[in-house]
Parts: C-alpha cells; structure tokens; sequence
C-alpha cells in the first residue's frame, strides 16, 4: 500500500480585502501519494497557486489540517518550517533566476547555508547540472539560455538540497509545446530516478495526460473531482472537468461546426451522429469494424484523437451512424460492454454545450501569484 506524504483535510484560505474576506479555498481535502507525479488543474484563479503556497507554508492557512512529511504545516515555528522546507523544492513559471549570477552560481544558491565545504558544494552542483543536461552551460549566464534551458536550471536548484517534493507551478506555461514535451520528460525521469513526489500545478490539460498519475480539479477555491488520471478524464463527473476533457480531445470543435449548420455533421432521418470514448483501459479491439460487420451499419469516422493518460490510451471518436434504429442501438449497447461510453449528439444541444466548453478559455494570469 502507498504511503501517503501530503495530507489535507478541510483547509480553508481566507484573504482580508477592503471588499470584505475573501475565500480563497474552501474545504480542501486532499492525499497525495508518496512517490507519485500528482496534477492539479484548474482555470486561473481557482486557488491552485494559493494551495501550493501552503503547502511549504508561504501562505498561513484559515481552518482545516495541513500535514507535509508528517509534519502540521500551521503547528511548525519559523524555524521548523525553514528546515521542512529544504525538503521541498518549488520551480516557478518566470524561472526567478538571478540574472547577474551564472548558472552554476544559481544553482549553488541553496546550498549557501548548508553544511557542506567549498568543493562539496561544486561537486553537488556540477551533479545536479549534469542531471539536468546543463554542463556544458555552467558559465554562462540566464540571458544566454533558452526559455527551456532557464527552466532547467530552476529545476536543478530546487533541487539542490535532495528534497523529497517537487513543486512545479506552471512550470511549462511559459514554454512552447516542443519544449514543454522535454522538460515534462525530464519531470519523469526525475521522479521514477530519484524517487521523488512531484506536484504539478497547471491549467493545460496535456500537461496532466503526459506524466500525471492522479490528478485532482480544483474550480472556485474547491476540489471538485479527483482520482487517477485516467479514471477521472475517461469518466468526468464535474463540469469543468468535462469541459477541459472537451477541449483537449477536440469536442467543443464538432460543437461550434454542428452550431454553425456544417454540411458535414448534417444527418438524413436513417443516420445519428455518436461520440464514443474509451472508459477502460483494456480497450484494443478494432470496434467500429465490427460493429460495422456485426450490426450491417456504415460507420463513418469525423474526427478521431488519441492520447495517453498514464500509460494507457484514451480514445475519442465522432462518427455518423447509417442504419436502422434497432441496428444502431443493438450496436451502442454493444460497445458499451466493451468499454466505450457512446453519446447521441443532438444538433439542438449543441449551443449550450459549447456555452460551457468557452467558460473554460485559458489564458495565463498572474491574478494568482498578485494575492
């Protein structure tokens, strides 16, 4: 059985304004398994920032228990919380490096008051760069670097003193795709190798599906679901996550065409348009060839994606049904014990739907961090 390493039960936030208290979050209950590469995701603004700052107690929290290492976050004196938090590293979107200092010198910055002497410290340093893939940069400065590179480097001084949890804040929002894909890569690695719980705050669901084992949604300051990665985004109970798992697998899209009258989704009185989505992780037969053969229907493939959440895929397909009513809905029934969730897309739904599927347009903010 997994150790737990974060316990949260009931946590609440809340900031004095001159409008009045605001909360920030509101009974937070959550536990992070040791080990594990642990999302949460939320729109900007939904408190992911503000729970992250109380984890290694930037932030004081309200109400509620708050237990990191075996240790009561609200209970520590100042000088409790600064040892627990060497054992916790944190990157942030803006890298925060120092421009002046050169990237060994950065990384070096942690292990200013540490015990070690002058050569343990260059031994440790060359060690954390070499981990990152930085070397070959250990004179240069920020400025000379890559968005990429910079994040590295933040990564290789959070890292500085063996710390047991590793904080990423928007740690790629910064980041084009191709670049993000590397460090989320590197993220990986650096959790299965140096056994260490990573908690990754972030509003891009691709984020989550590439290395996120569980995941928890945070919306308005509140967990509103949360499970393995692949459960709660093959199965999504609350709204928002349902709008995210839209958006990524593209949805919303079929949404805005059926919205605009599109010539290609219309559908004659002896066709029905059905999204099917995968909901197990067993799932590896050729299903619309079958059902194709099987139920004498022509299956006709719109649109199609395919990602891999925690290792497994998680399929999403919109297709026009041709056939009799008994033959389609012998079929859905079919698939449904197969593993796949099948949905009738009613052109009469569709704008409300994408109503909601626009709520969730991300864009980067720092009306967290300004708090």
């Amino acid at each position: 059985m997994t150790n737990s390493i974060i316990e949260i039960s009931n946590l609440n936030k809340t900031y004095a304004t001159p409008d009045g208290p605001y909360t920030a979050l509101q009974d937070v209950s959550l536990t992070i398994p040791e080990g594990s590469i642990f999302g949460i995701i939320g729109l900007s603004g939904a408190g992911k920032s503000t729970l992250v700052r109380c984890l290694n107690g930037l932030e004081s929290t309200t109400e509620g228990t708050l237990t990191v290492l075996g240790k009561s976050i609200p209970d520590l004196k100042p000088g409790e919380l600064r040892e627990l938090r060497k054992s916790i590293g944190m990157v942030f979107q803006q890298y925060n490096l120092m421009p002046s200092r050169t990237v060994e010198n950065n990384v070096a910055l942690p292990l200013k008051r540490s015990s070690l002497n002058r050569e343990q410290k260059k031994a440790r340093v060359t060690e954390l760069l070499q981990l990152v893939g930085l070397e070959s940069h250990a004179k240069s400065y920020p400025s000379q670097l890559s968005g990429g590179q910079q994040q590295r480097v933040a990564i290789a001084r959070a890292l500085a003193n063996h710390p047991q949890i590793l904080l990423l804040d928007e740690a790629t929002s910064a980041l084009d795709p191709d670049t993000t894909k590397t460090i989320l890569e590197l993220v990986e690695r650096l959790n299965r190798q140096l056994h260490l719980t990573i908690i990754v705050v972030t509003h891009e669901m691709n984020v989550v599906e590439q290395i996120c084992t569980e995941v928890a949604v945070i919306d308005k300051g509140t967990i509103v679901e949360q499970g393995d990665s692949f459960t709660v985004f093959s199965d999504p109970k609350a709204d928002l996550t349902r709008r995210f798992v839209s958006n990524s697998t593209g949805l919303s899209r079929i949404y805005e065409l059926i919205d605009s009258d599109s010539p290609i989704l219309e559908t004659g009185p002896d066709e029905r348009l059905i999204h099917m989505q995968y909901v197990d992780k067993t799932v590896s037969e050729g299903l619309v060839s079958i059902i194709s053969t099987r139920f004498g229907l022509t299956v006709n493939i719109l649109f199609a994606s395919l990602d891999i959440v925690d290792g497994y895929p998680l399929g999403s397909i919109v297709a026009k049904y041709k056939g009799s009513d008994a033959q389609i809905d012998q079929a859905l029934e079919f698939l449904k014990g197969k593993g796949i969730r099948t949905t009738v897309i009613e052109p009469g739904a569709a704008k409300a739907d994408i109503d909601a599927v626009e709520t969730t347009t991300v864009e980067n903010t720092d009306k967290e961090n300004a708090r």
